[in-house]
């Protein structure tokens, strides 16, 4: 019978050895010795600058290299083969983990299996917002969508609200004027806000054809030309995937509030659903947005939104999943609320009293 040490023993030779095939033998001495992780760094360079699984690659080909064929060696072809297209995504995965943003952009520029020419996109690419000034014609596919996506946006921010008469709402990202036209027809002294001039231009003209007041300025939402407490509701879809310091923006969200104010917004989770749908289906199948509209290494999971703006002093209300949920006769899509945030989702929060304002409050 071997004893407990020598059961650990064994137990760590057999580790020891699995790590040896995984990082090779200096890879393991270095490991062992303390001076590596336990993994090795990511590979970038060699064949590695062509796919991202050379190894797998060569031994699938070495598979199927045999002279003559019988049952059994096909099977194991088949079933090798399998596991050198699927197996390796389990240690992307790992990757995805370990090395986050860097791993991202590397998957991105380099093919998984074969290489094959891939034109550089470049992400996140709002450039669109600019050259569209076709912002209400009924031509433009992408602007049709977006401008479907109202309703539904409504349908969780007007009970939320109640009343929009007379209450003062900045529409923070509005683009061509959807969401503020439709605030302004609800009652509300509406301010627009978009980095875009273009988009800014379209959206005046548009409301000053529909007899509109309402207050367009070209701003960013890191900078926002406002005073302190000016706003009863920001509002703020289609937004803070893109922007460049998100929690910049949150805290310029908070600065243009009243205390209690709210803040209404949606976003892009950053799930693997999202990516797909978004970015591999709407921008590279079907087209139905331009190719680099979406940079999916931005998009925001509601834990992480929900942190930031407790950071940024708010008051987190509660996060509704949005996305399509039919055609309309043009194979446009229609968007509601959905039971899940995995894609798209809604969301409240409400900008916390200072305590010098609660004092005031007492006071008076």
């Amino acid at each position: 019978m071997l004893s407990l040490a020598a059961w650990l023993l064994l137990l760590k030779a057999i580790w020891d050895a699995g790590l040896t095939l995984q990082t090779g033998f200096l890879g393991w001495w270095a490991i062992a010795n303390g001076r590596a992780p336990l993994y090795p760094l990511m590979p970038t360079i060699g064949l590695f600058r062509i796919v991202r699984q050379p190894i797998y690659v060569a031994f699938t080909l070495t598979l199927w290299t045999v002279p003559t064929w019988t049952p059994d060696q096909l099977a194991i072809a088949l079933f090798l083969t399998t596991y050198c297209l699927v197996g390796p995504r389990l240690k992307e995965k790992r990757f995805r983990r370990s090395f986050g943003q860097s791993f991202i952009v590397y998957e991105n520029r380099v093919p998984y299996w074969l290489p094959w020419p891939r034109p550089l996109i470049h992400r996140n690419d709002l450039s669109i917002y600019g050259v569209s000034a076709d912002w209400w014609g009924d031509n433009t596919r992408w602007l049709r969508t977006l401008r479907n996506l109202v309703p539904a946006r409504f349908a969780f921010f007007d009970p939320i609200v109640g009343d929009w008469r007379g209450k003062a709402v900045l529409d923070l990202g509005c683009g061509g004027g959807f969401m503020a036209e439709a605030l302004s027809k609800r009652g509300a002294k509406v301010t627009g806000a978009d980095p875009s001039e273009a988009a800014i231009v379209a959206a005046r003209h548009h409301a000053e054809a529909n007899d509109l007041e309402i207050d367009y300025h070209v701003a960013s939402g890191e900078s926002l030309p406002f005073a302190n407490d000016l706003f009863d509701i920001v509002v703020c879809v289609d937004v803070l995937e893109h922007v460049e310091d998100l929690k910049r923006v949150l805290f310029e969200v908070r600065r243009v509030l009243r205390p209690n104010g709210v803040f209404l917004f949606d976003t892009i989770n950053r799930t693997r659903m999202a990516s797909f749908l978004l970015i591999t289906i709407g921008e590279n199948v079907i087209r139905l947005l331009p190719r680099g509209t979406h940079d999916p290494s931005r998009f925001i999971t509601p834990k992480e939104l929900a942190g930031k703006l407790e950071a940024a002093d708010f008051n987190v209300g509660r996060f509704v999943g949005m996305g399509p949920c039919g055609l309309n006769r043009r194979f446009d899509f229609n968007f509601g609320l959905l039971p899940t945030t995995a894609i798209q989702y809604l969301g409240q929060a409400t900008r916390r009293s200072s305590p010098l304002e609660v004092r005031s409050k007492r006071r008076n």
